[in-house]
């Protein structure tokens, strides 16, 4: 399908740098409004890309299929602690991997949701058509615009261009949309005009020479309209977004070396400045652990070091330090957090000390308004399918489902094609 110089110029700035994709009309009423709207709803989405090891995640320890699959892998229950010594066991079937230990807090005060047996019907296990198939919500080849870009479209058209951002990395296709314009943040010093750096005193005249061009008279609905107004609008916009998240202040302190807390204040410095700014991305990769997803070279069995307690570790202290910023800031209850992961691991460990290719996989949904608990429904180790996978109980389709139209205030249905269940962790 052909696509139109509106299209074309919406696709690329979203998929861009600061410098084309930041109005400066966005911000003209922030200054005026109060960040602490009573009806301010924010979400944050966390992607862990790579597939998230569920059975080690909340970890069915009871289970002793589970510890049959897993003889090295596999948490017993005096396995489940941190490191101070705290149990990280939930209930009588389930608790949650030792790394987790912040987020078990969270779970016991009741402010995380832990949605069991989530996948797709007929599950693919390639992770790029698996990851378009959990952004655009379309299991038949994860075609078209992404969940949150056609919310975008639906809600956000004609609100403030910051409404939803995605930070780090390369624009989401979640974030796909038509008619919005979604920016791409990797770093606030970056997210400014970028002249040659070779000439610094000449930065001015750079600049002025851009605008001048951009500026020009233009037939109007033009393409070269289109392109000049988005430039013109890019330069002021960028700095404003720069003055904002200037003023950002906070008492917490993130984890250093920790690249998903990294993203997270930036969206705390977002949210916490620009009150129109509500939806946020953000992503964590790493989690294909097909070998030594346990241990190191010196230690190769101890479960409480190596890849995936680390990326487990980085989720779990970054979640908390951005919920007590954001608390910090009177915004926690206005506030959900959602993680997805492309599929899980399979139930049985390899050879290699890690795990292959899986289904399902339990997702978390944290915050005030969540009503924490155990949601759906975990798969059985014992009635596996075909190829030696865990069967389907919750379609991912159901989480959306339940934030859009709870959470979001939207139309669910007409956003992915058809009704779903509300799973009810959020009233």
């Amino acid at each position: 399908m052909a696509t139109t110089r509106r299209q074309f110029i919406k696709r690329s700035a979203g998929a861009v740098t600061v410098s084309l994709v930041m109005p400066n009309l966005w911000l003209t009423s922030a200054r005026a409004q109060e960040v602490q709207d009573v009806n301010r709803r924010i979400l944050v989405v966390i992607g862990l890309y790579g597939g998230n090891d569920g059975l080690n995640t909340v970890v069915p320890y009871s289970d002793s299929r589970y510890q049959s699959l897993r003889p090295v892998l596999g948490f017993k229950d005096v396995d489940l602690k941190d490191s101070q010594g705290t149990s990280t066991i939930i209930d009588s079937n389930f608790g949650l991997h030792p790394a987790l230990s912040e987020l078990k807090a969270m779970y016991d005060a009741r402010k995380v949701a832990i949605v069991l047996g989530v996948s797709y019907p007929n599950p693919n296990l390639s992770h790029f058509l698996s990851q378009d198939i959990w952004q655009t919500a379309n299991t038949s080849g994860g075609l078209g615009n992404g969940w949150l870009g056609k919310y975008a479209d639906q809600k956000l058209v004609g609100q403030s261009g910051l409404s939803a951002i995605s930070i780090g990395g390369s624009l989401p296709k979640a974030m796909f949309a038509d008619k919005f314009v979604v920016p791409n943040i990797s770093s606030f010093a970056n997210y400014t005009y970028q002249t040659d750096g070779r000439f610094q005193g000449d930065r001015t005249n750079q600049i002025n020479t851009f605008n001048t061009l951009n500026s020009r008279t233009f037939d109007a609905g033009s393409f070269t309209a289109y392109i000049g107004d988005t430039g013109m609008d890019a330069v002021s916009g960028a700095k404003q977004v720069q003055d904002a998240v200037a003023t950002y202040s906070s008492t917490v302190t993130y984890p250093a070396q920790n690249s998903l807390a990294s993203a997270l204040k930036m969206v705390a410095q977002v949210a916490s400045t620009i009150p129109q700014a509500n939806l946020f991305y953000v992503q964590l990769g790493g989690f294909d652990h097909h070998s030594q997803e346990i241990g190191s070279n010196a230690d190769p069995t101890n479960k409480l070091i190596g890849q995936h307690f680390n990326l487990l570790k980085n989720v779990s202290q970054g979640v908390k330090a951005f919920y007590d910023d954001m608390a910090a800031h009177s915004l926690a209850d206005k506030l959900v957090l959602m993680t997805w992961s492309e599929f899980g691991r399979r139930p049985n460990e390899n050879a290699s000390h890690g795990t292959d290719h899986g289904t399902t996989s339990p997702q978390f949904v944290i915050g005030d308004p969540v009503a924490g608990g155990l949601y759906g429904e975990q798969p059985s180790l014992s009635d596996l399918d075909s190829a030696g996978n865990m069967k389907v109980k919750v379609d991912f389709r159901s989480i959306y489902a339940t934030i859009l139209d709870k959470w979001l205030g939207a139309d669910s249905q007409s956003i992915l094609g058809a009704k779903y269940d509300d799973l009810g962790f959020l009233t």
